[in-house]
């Protein structure tokens, strides 16, 4: 879908128009020998007038770059990594204009458009905006315009600041669509088709990123399109010569175009919700391979964590920020495998989660929302395994390693923080690196949006830990999420603890109600009890609606009688 800018020019602009500011830059090499550009600059790019745009990039270390646009010339040297910026005066509105970029090669442009009203480029044609709260539509235009949004029946208005960014608060109204939204200040915006309903930002690694196209659910996918579940894919890569711009893909009904590339996580998720509640639901994807948890840190959190230096992480810069203050219900993530290494800084998984939901909370000023995330499902041991999928050997499945840690570590952040839920899937996968399963975890984060958002009287969780205690030669463990506790299969299984010794041994138990009893004999000194804390987890208890218990590691359960509770290391 297209949103149309009137102005004298009667300019047109297309609805995936990049954000004033650059969102990240392209990490290239430091003999590269063509000027990269950063994420917004592209083909079909949009200024804002008024505003100096920084277009920035990068080139080979002290290489001279210029920039011609409108009958002017601007130059600068690149500096020591190779990185440039240049500050161009876009002029009044019109277009298209052309713009050639000169480094150690030519980038040329036809259609650069500059315009005097600016949509952010999160928003357009096709979105969902949150019901149920007030919801921002903000962007540019020249400062101190008077900016008018008029939606459903109602006018808002506002003037822009210094900077020229303007913010509208409307009042959605009750979930429905497609409606018209109209932005007025010397230009017009007109969208025609706005839906009201249900938003979540889907973020992570490539366990989120990676496409409905590589799951084992693909060919199933439906052919008829879907209008009340929307998507937006966010930049995943900067701008290259060979190939067009990846800027922000804008909002699409989901079919079956839209859907393959999506997140095959964030499109399962959103599908099972949206068939729920029957309402829009608007999707974000906003995911980047390979990632820390440390690159989607608020820079105040990565300084009070002491994990080195005190900036933003570069995909909170450029995926997050970006979409703020966009009213959202909340967030879906998927990551952890980059932080699955010894943890040198001595902080742990569990604490940098934590800091991470409060950083965006705080950020976003929307509260408390939710936040719901996948615990690590099992990891196999070499390419094979990893990727093809093969089962790891009966000695390989014994290894205990950092994953096991990260997923018990994952478990303590519902201790840790408000309003956050887990989906423990790993029973379904085989141990690939980016499993095929995707589904399963996509549905149990839904399963944990129902229950803990929208009020359905659900299971939606595995049994999780809650205490344990020792009577006499007894360990006996209570769990939450745990009506119907029993097994999936045979005897129970991966239930380990350790003396004084540290030598782990498998103990045999039964399950009683809610709890489960472990014969732990023979065992002396202070007790660490275990399930399932594996790389390649293989526990094998359930409760009523089939979800299995989380894996878990708890330290220093005393000889007498007493409780040890969830087991949360501060």
């Amino acid at each position: 879908m297209r949103h149309t800018l009137r102005s004298a020019s009667s300019l047109t602009i297309r609805n995936r128009a990049a954000a004033l500011i650059a969102l990240a830059l392209l990490v290239a090499p430091a003999n590269a020998d063509i000027t990269a550009l950063g994420l917004e600059w592209g083909e079909g790019m949009v200024l804002q007038c008024g505003v100096r745009a920084p277009v920035n990039g990068f080139a080979k270390p002290g290489d001279k770059v210029t920039i011609t646009f409108r009958d002017r010339t601007y130059g600068t040297l690149t500096d020591k990594a190779g990185k440039w910026r240049i500050e161009v005066e876009p002029g009044t509105a019109g277009g298209p204009f052309a713009m050639t970029i000169q480094g150690g090669k030519t980038i040329e442009f036809k259609q650069v458009h500059v315009a005097d009203l600016k949509l952010a480029a999160i928003l357009g044609d096709g979105m969902v905006l949150q019901r149920g709260a007030k919801a921002p539509i903000f962007g540019t235009t020249i400062p101190g315009e008077k900016v008018t949004v008029a939606f459903r029946g109602k006018k808002f208005a506002t003037s822009a600041d210094a900077n020229g960014a303007w913010r509208v608060d409307v009042d959605p109204g009750d979930a429905g669509g497609p409606f018209a939204l109209t932005i007025a200040g010397k230009a017009t915006i007109a969208l025609k088709e706005v839906y009201v309903g249900e938003v979540w930002v889907c973020a992570g690694q490539s366990n989120m990123r990676w496409g409905v196209t590589y799951t084992q659910d693909a060919g199933k996918i439906p052919d008829k399109t879907n209008p009340l579940l929307r998507l937006q894919m966010l930049p995943e890569s900067s701008y290259a010569l060979n190939r067009p711009p990846l800027l922000y893909a804008g909002w699409r009904a989901a079919d079956k175009k839209s859907i393959l590339p999506f997140s095959g996580t964030g499109y399962f998720f959103g599908a099972a919700l949206q068939e729920k509640l029957q309402v829009p639901v608007g999707l974000i994807h906003a995911a980047v391979d390979a990632t820390s948890i440390r690159q989607w840190l608020p820079g105040d959190k990565v300084k009070d964590l002491k994990l080195g230096g005190a900036a933003d992480g570069d995909c909170y810069t450029r995926a997050i920020r970006p979409i703020q203050p966009l009213a959202i219900r909340g967030v879906i993530w998927y990551q952890g495998e980059s932080d699955a290494v010894k943890d040198v800084f001595g902080v742990g998984y569990h604490r940098r989660l934590t800091a991470l939901i409060e950083g965006w909370r705080r950020d976003w000023g929307q509260g408390d929302f939710p936040f719901l995330y996948v615990q690590l499902p099992r990891i196999g041991f070499g390419a094979d395994q990893v990727h093809n999928g093969k089962l790891p050997t009966a000695e390989q499945k014994e290894i205990v390693g950092e994953w096991a840690r990260i997923r018990d570590e994952q478990r303590q952040v519902l201790g840790l923080a408000r309003n956050v839920g887990m989906a423990i899937y790993y029973e379904q996968t085989t141990g690939m690196l980016h499993p095929p399963q995707r589904r399963h975890a996509g549905e149990r984060l839904a399963l944990a949006a129902r229950g803990l958002v929208y009020g359905d009287k659900i299971e939606f969780s595995g049994p999780l830990f809650d205490s344990v205690e020792r009577v006499g030669d007894e360990l006996l463990i209570r769990f939450k999420h745990a009506a119907g506790l029993s097994t999936r299969d045979g005897k129970l299984r991966q239930f380990e603890a350790a003396g004084e010794d540290g030598k782990f041994v498998a103990l045999q138990g039964k399950i009683d109600g809610s709890a489960v009893r472990l014969d732990a004999a023979g065992l002396k000194g202070p007790l660490t009890v275990r399930y399932a804390y594996r790389q390649w987890p293989d526990g094998n208890l359930i409760n009523a609606a089939g979800l299995p218990a989380s894996p878990f590691i708890v330290r220093g359960i005393q000889h007498e009688c007493g409780s040890t509770a969830l087991g949360v290391k501060k």
